[in-house]
């Protein structure tokens, strides 16, 4: 019998980034941290208490299929009451990261008869996961206020509220009461993907979309790495205590549990308030790397613009005036240093516009914010032109990676 996998999980569309984007000189990728911010010395201090004196190692010890308690509770009573979210603890379990909660969510509930609504454009790793389970992917046009439901009813529906993926917009309170709505009267359920809500840096964020569920049809996923280290794979889901026994004893079979001695880490660096510490400065770097890439963008090149909605997102999602290919602009700019992320792949369309693209301004050092746009503005309509034999993906001829 030879060596043939059922699935072909290499074929899907990915987002992806050349190897070696850290050297390029102007990096505006997405998703990727300024590795100087990262907080050493109190994270090095987390691992000390972790491994000194004559305390029990409990992380040495195999868990089978539980969690570090102190972990749980951590968040319990810091993380998710800044979402407006109260919780058990037998309704939280700790994920590799929020990607990981989506898959067992797509082993848990999703079949070949399962239609989940997505968003569109919309995240692309979410929809190639939901697709292991050969699920029906209904697409939903995203406005300025986020998710614009069609009259396809859906089974479950998974939305990105607090910073739509890619587009940045925040789900409006009237279209959250309407999603929640149609969800209630539809009998479907929503998992909310609150990939950003430690990271999100706006001065007063809306509460989580599952603190106005009254009638449990949300599901939450979110990430506890994001923004301290993507590196590190920590996440966690909340729902019902029953779906979190199955989704246990599935995490089992594929790898039991998170590392245990990450788990505790992650659990006292919460604790003696390292986190809040560090998202207070990675929040305020944030904001001041936003205000530079806005200014930028608003000054050299007023014509390209963020969608109304996006303020202060994590990365910004822009159109390209006329028919400029954002395919063929993206190996043009790589050609000058510049790495910027096409739009394309990011719709579920049978012709993908080819006009939007998306900027980080976390990996890029903030001095080269303001030259690195002005190098794109100073080129912008010599990479307009695009040449007859330009490849038609970005990073064409060089090995690549995956991101999400």
């Amino acid at each position: 019998m030879g060596q043939t996998a059922e699935y072909h999980p290499s074929q899907q569309e990915s987002i992806l980034k050349p190897a070696g984007w850290m050297h390029y000189r102007y990096p505006f990728i997405y998703g990727q941290p300024d590795t100087r911010q990262f907080p050493l010395a109190s994270w090095r201090s987390a691992a000390n208490w972790l491994h000194g004196g004559m305390r029990d190692p409990a992380w040495v010890v195999d868990h089978i299929d539980q969690d570090v308690p102190m972990l749980i509770e951590q968040i319990r009573t810091r993380v998710l009451p800044k979402r407006g979210i109260v919780a058990a603890p037998d309704e939280i379990l700790i994920t590799l990261g929020s990607q990981n909660a989506l898959y067992l969510l797509t082993r848990l509930l999703m079949s070949r008869q399962t239609r989940v609504g997505v968003e569109n454009p919309g995240f692309r790793e979410a929809i190639n996961t939901f697709l292991l389970g050969e699920s029906q992917i209904v697409p939903h046009a995203v406005d300025a206020e986020g998710i614009v439901l069609n009259d396809t009813p859906c089974d479950y529906y998974y939305v990105t509220p607090g910073h739509q993926v890619p587009t940045g917009v925040t789900m409006s309170k009237a279209r959250r009461s309407q999603l929640l709505a149609h969800a209630t009267q539809h009998d479907a359920v929503i998992i909310e993907d609150d990939y950003d809500s430690e990271s999100n840096f706006q001065a007063n964020p809306l509460p989580a979309l599952k603190a106005s569920d009254r009638s449990g049809r949300v599901i939450y996923v979110s990430s506890l790495s994001k923004a301290l280290s993507p590196g590190l794979r920590l996440g966690f889901m909340v729902a019902d205590p029953d779906l979190i026994d199955e989704a246990r004893a599935l995490r089992r079979l594929v790898y039991r549990h998170p590392p245990t001695n990450i788990q505790y880490q992650m659990a006292h660096f919460l604790a003696q308030g390292h986190y809040e510490t560090h998202l207070r400065r990675y929040r305020d770097d944030s904001a001041r790397r936003w205000d530079m890439l806005n200014t930028a963008l608003s000054t050299l090149l007023p014509e390209c613009q963020p969608l109304p909605g996006s303020e202060h997102a994590n990365a910004f999602w822009l159109r390209t005036p006329g028919n400029i290919s954002t395919q063929q602009l993206t190996w043009r700019a790589a050609h000058t240093g510049v790495l910027i992320e096409p739009g394309a792949r990011h719709f579920l369309d049978a012709a993908p516009p080819d006009n939007f693209f998306r900027m980080g301004f976390h990996a890029i050092n903030p001095d080269a914010i303001a030259p690195g746009w002005m190098c794109c503005a100073a080129n912008w309509r010599r990479w307009a032109s695009p040449p007859g034999d330009a490849p038609t993906r970005a990073g064409a001829g060089t090995a690549r990676t995956a991101t999400g």
